[in-house]
């Protein structure tokens, strides 16, 4: 089934953009409540660390890092409409100090680390207003797909059906939370 069957809002912008982000939620419709945006934003390669350039390290963060930040900032109050909103960071164990076991990959971990700092900040704020807006960073597992070149051992539908109930079942108290 194509998306536009289910009667989802499509709209185009650039993630990496902050007046296309602005537009985009005005578009949306800031008086329409949103109640989950989902990040998931990946680029893996190079592996190597000796291989990865500034321009390398530099544009995962701007994709992995403030993309999600744009976005959850310009659609923040549609997501206040909701009782309560969600937004979830896709990421991974890789990203976590204890993950990093192997050494490669760096501006992929380095981006994704970033990430759950950012999510981490932005649930303190959210706490402090008493918004009912639920910060979460979860991880798919190691999912075989192009981008692994088909390398992994979880279970595709495995992963979406536990990633709809952690978000189905996610409280305020979890927020900032990085959930595998």
């Amino acid at each position: 089934m194509r998306l536009e069957a289910t009667g989802a809002k499509i709209i185009d912008f650039d993630y990496l953009s902050e007046s296309s982000n602005a537009a985009a939620a005005q578009i949306y419709g800031e008086d329409i409540p949103l109640d989950v945006l989902i990040h998931c934003c990946l680029e893996v390669f190079p592996g190597s660390w000796e291989e990865t350039t500034a321009e390398h390290m530099v544009n995962k963060l701007r994709v992995m890092t403030l993309g999600p930040f744009l976005a959850t900032k310009y659609f923040l109050t549609s997501l206040k409409k909701c009782d309560p909103g969600e937004v979830i960071n896709i990421n991974s164990f890789w990203a976590s100090l204890a993950g990093n076991d192997f050494g490669e990959y760096i501006s992929y971990q380095t981006a994704k680390a970033a990430l759950n700092m950012e999510a981490l900040t932005i649930a303190h704020k959210i706490k402090a207003k008493n918004l009912d807006i639920t910060m979460l960073a979860l991880d798919p597992g190691d999912i075989p797909t192009k981008l692994s070149r088909w390398a992994g051992n979880t279970n595709m539908e495995h992963s979406v059906t536990g990633m709809v109930k952690a978000i189905e079942e996610a409280t305020i108290d979890l927020s900032g939370s990085y959930l595998p």
